[in-house]
C-alpha cells in the first residue's frame, strides 16, 4: 500500500467500525428469538440440597483457572470511540474476572500505530486476560510473524480467529477470500505458543464445520450461532439503498444456524477441543442453558456494549446481573459447579 493510500484506507476503516457500533444497537439488526434458547428449559429441582452461597462459577479453560465461565465477546477496535469502549470493557472484565476478546486487530496490519490502543488498555487494566482477534480472510494473507505481532501488542492469553463469510460477502468493501483457510488455521494453531480459538460471528457452525476443525490444533471453538447481532443485516444497513448488496442482505437476514442447534450438534460429537457458546445470550439464564448444552465458556456482546456506552459502572452492573442469574439457575437445578450444570436434564 502506498503512503498516499494509507490515510484513505484508515478513514474507511474507522468509518466502517463506527457504522458497526451504531447499527448493532438497532434492534432490527438483532436476530432475536432465533437462538433457540427460548425452546430450552432447564428442569427445576425443588430439593437442591444446598445453599445459594454454595454455588461456584469457577471453571477452567485455555489452561487457566477462571472465576467465571463468561467471555466479554469481541466487539470493536481501531477507531476513536473504540479506544474508550475497550478501556471500559477491560476494566470491567478485570474486575469481574471475565475473559475479554478484543475487536478485530485488522487495522494493525496496515497501521502499526494502531497497536498503541492496546498499550492504553493494558495500562488501565493490567490484569485483564485478553484474547487477540483477526479474521480468517486476513489471517490467510499474513505470515506467522505478523500473527505474533498481533499477540504481542496486547499480551494475549489466546488468539481468536473469526469466521465471517456471510459478512465479507455482503460487505461493500469485504474480502470474501477464504481459500486454504483450514490449512492456515492448522499452521497457526501449531506454531503459536498460546491457544487459538476459532469463532463464528453469528451464523453458527454445522456438524461438517465442527468435524473439519478436529486435529487442527485449535484449543477452543465458539459456535457463535444465529440469535444475536446479525452481521449480514448490519452490512445491508451500510449498503447504498437499492444496491445489490442491500437487496441480498435482506434475502439473507435470517441466515445461520441457531446457537442451540450448533451446541446440541457439538455435544454429540467426539471433538478434541473445548466448545464455547455465544449468539443471542441475553441473560444469565441463557448462559446457563448454553453451559448445560456443553459450552465451556459463554460469550456475551451486545448487552455489554449497550451498558458500556452508558458508563463503566453500568457495564459492571450488567455483568454482575448475568453472574447472579447464572447462579440462580444453577441453584434451582441443584448444580454447585459449572461441571455439574453440564450434566443436568434439559427439556425441549
Amino acid at each position: 500500500m502506498s503512503s498516499d493510500q494509507a490515510p484513505l484506507v484508515d478513514r474507511q476503516f474507522e468509518s466502517r467500525k463506527a457504522d458497526h457500533i451504531r447499527l448493532s444497537l438497532d434492534e432490527s439488526n438483532q436476530s432475536l428469538g432465533l437462538s433457540g434458547f427460548d425452546q430450552i428449559q432447564l428442569i427445576h429441582n425443588a430439593f437442591p440440597e444446598m445453599d445459594l452461597a454454595d454455588v461456584s462459577l469457577s471453571t477452567r479453560s485455555l489452561g487457566l483457572d477462571l472465576p467465571t465461565p463468561f467471555l466479554l465477546s469481541s466487539m470493536t477496535a481501531g477507531h476513536a470511540e473504540g479506544v474508550d469502549l475497550n478501556r471500559r470493557f477491560a476494566k470491567g472484565a478485570a474486575q469481574r474476572g471475565w475473559l475479554m476478546g478484543v475487536g478485530s486487530q485488522r487495522k494493525e496490519l496496515f497501521d502499526p500505530e494502531a497497536a498503541k490502543e492496546w498499550a492504553d488498555v493494558r495500562k488501565s487494566a493490567p490484569n485483564v486476560r485478553l484474547l487477540g482477534n483477526i479474521g480468517l480472510s486476513q489471517l490467510i494473507q499474513i505470515d506467522l510473524d505478523g500473527v505474533k505481532a498481533l499477540v504481542d501488542s496486547l499480551e494475549a492469553v489466546g488468539m481468536i480467529v473469526h469466521l465471517n463469510p456471510l459478512q465479507e460477502a455482503l460487505q461493500p468493501e469485504g474480502t470474501p477470500q477464504f481459500r486454504n483457510g483450514l490449512h492456515k488455521l492448522e499452521q497457526i494453531s501449531k506454531a503459536l505458543s498460546i491457544p487459538v480459538i476459532v469463532k463464528e460471528t453469528g451464523c453458527g457452525l454445522s456438524e461438517d464445520s465442527l468435524v473439519a476443525l478436529k486435529n487442527t490444533g485449535v484449543t477452543a471453538v465458539d459456535v457463535s450461532g444465529l440469535g444475536g447481532t446479525h452481521w449480514g443485516r448490519i452490512e445491508g444497513g451500510r449498503s447504498v439503498e437499492g444496491s445489490r448488496h442491500r437487496r441480498a442482505a435482506n434475502v439473507f437476514r435470517n441466515w445461520g444456524i441457531p446457537t442451540v442447534v450448533s451446541l446440541s450438534v457439538a455435544r454429540d460429537l467426539d471433538l478434541d477441543y473445548e466448545v464455547w457458546g455465544s449468539g443471542g445470550v441475553r441473560s444469565g439464564l441463557d448462559a446457563a442453558k448454553a453451559l448445560a448444552l456443553g459450552a465451556r465458556i459463554v460469550g456475551v456482546a451486545q448487552p455489554m456494549l449497550k451498558a458500556a456506552l452508558e458508563s463503566e459502572e453500568a457495564l459492571v452492573t450488567v455483568m454482575e446481573d448475568f453472574e447472579f442469574e447464572l447462579k440462580v439457575a444453577m441453584f434451582c437445578t441443584g448444580s454447585k459447579s459449572v461441571t455439574e450444570l453440564a450434566n443436568v436434564k434439559v427439556g425441549l
